[in-house]
């Protein structure tokens, strides 16, 4: 015969307080036991799994590629997984994409030899970008040009330290550019050398720095190689000019106000001996043909404050001949009580 085994609640309210208090009482006692013996494994087991962890990325951080001044400095968990990521796909991209060189790929110069002293050798630094514009290299001279850290900026947009103005200029020459036809564009950068701004000059863009890209796609369809180059500093006293050289200052407007003697024996109207290029219009020296450069210039040197230009063509004595430049350009403005100064300067290289 089958016993049936019943539960009866208690039908008063004083009994029901009692055996509820007593139910509360014992739950929590028993509940207090389970977690103090629970207590011990949890902490152990978290303990060694913070421990591997740890491990896993301290083996990690030696198989990044980094300077050993850097992979030397702690680096944080997030940051380790973004250079990772970044470096694996420069592999997939690199590693994947090699093949035997030939004399013809040296005559073009696609050279299989480069080393990190080429890149220290180079006038500015190298930067390799994925299809949507993320940093997978950046070479470690980033940081005497801008003060930025390869560190910080591999893995992350090239747009983020992009001036938000010239974040349209930059993606244009992005898209636009080819293997056989390289984009250049001048764009301001984030920089941390940036110098405090004399009181009585006038900076275009504090905390940024201008710098010249010259675009091309990489190796794979899906990659943009940059190389930049910045401006030199516009200071005339620290700015070299080379034999093949000359310089003229404008106005605004670019009516010349001053040119040096090479310029003149260069631009001037042979015919009349005594012609002076003062006073001209900067327009009136160029070809026709290479107006929009300068114009495009004119309209960024307002924004950049400095600008280097593809190259044009210049006039030759005021005939029909021509002769092609390179031009650094500089906008200078200086306010103080006794005078207001704002003005062009061309140092135009010779090719």
């Amino acid at each position: 015969m089958r016993r049936i085994s019943y539960f009866i609640f208690p039908t008063d309210k004083k009994t029901w307080k009692a055996v509820h208090t007593k139910i509360s009482v014992s739950f929590e006692n028993n509940f207090y036991q389970i977690s103090k013996y629970s207590e011990k494994p949890s902490k152990s087991q978290a303990q060694q799994r913070r421990q591997m962890e740890n491990y896993e990325f301290s083996q990690l951080a030696k198989e990044l590629p980094l300077a050993r001044a850097i992979s030397g400095q702690h680096i944080d968990k997030t940051t380790m997984v973004r250079l990772a990521t970044a470096y694996i796909k420069l592999y997939n991209i690199f590693g994947q994409s090699r093949r035997a060189y030939s004399s013809a790929d040296y005559y073009y110069g696609s050279d299989s030899h480069w080393t990190n002293n080429h890149l220290d050798l180079l006038d500015g630094f190298f930067v390799i970008l994925d299809r949507r514009g993320d940093v997978l290299y950046i070479s470690e001279t980033i940081s005497i040009y801008l003060g930025l850290s390869q560190v910080e900026m591999t893995g992350n947009p090239m747009v983020e330290y992009i001036h938000e103005q010239d974040i349209n200029c930059f993606n244009s020459a992005l898209n636009y550019c080819d293997r056989y036809w390289p984009q250049m564009c001048n764009v301001r950068v984030k920089s941390s050398l940036t110098k405090r701004a004399n009181k009585d000059a006038v900076r275009a863009s504090p905390g940024y720095k201008v710098l010249r890209l010259e675009i091309t796609m990489g190796p794979n369809p899906n990659t943009r190689m940059i190389a930049c180059y910045p401006m030199p500093t516009p200071v005339l006293s620290t700015v070299t000019i080379s034999s093949n050289s000359f310089v003229i200052i404008t106005s605004i407007d670019l009516r010349v106000t001053y040119a040096d003697e090479k310029a003149h024996q260069l631009l001037r109207n042979t015919y009349f001996p005594d012609s002076n290029i003062k006073g001209l219009s900067f327009y009136n020296l160029i070809d026709v043909g290479d107006s929009e450069v300068i114009s495009k210039m004119h309209f960024d040197i307002f924004n950049l404050g400095a600008y280097k230009t593809p190259y044009y063509r210049m006039i030759l004595n005021q005939t029909s001949s021509t002769f092609y430049v390179e031009s650094n350009i500089f906008r200078h403005t200086c306010i103080s009580s006794k005078q207001f100064n704002d003005s062009i300067t061309f140092v135009s290289s010779i090719l």
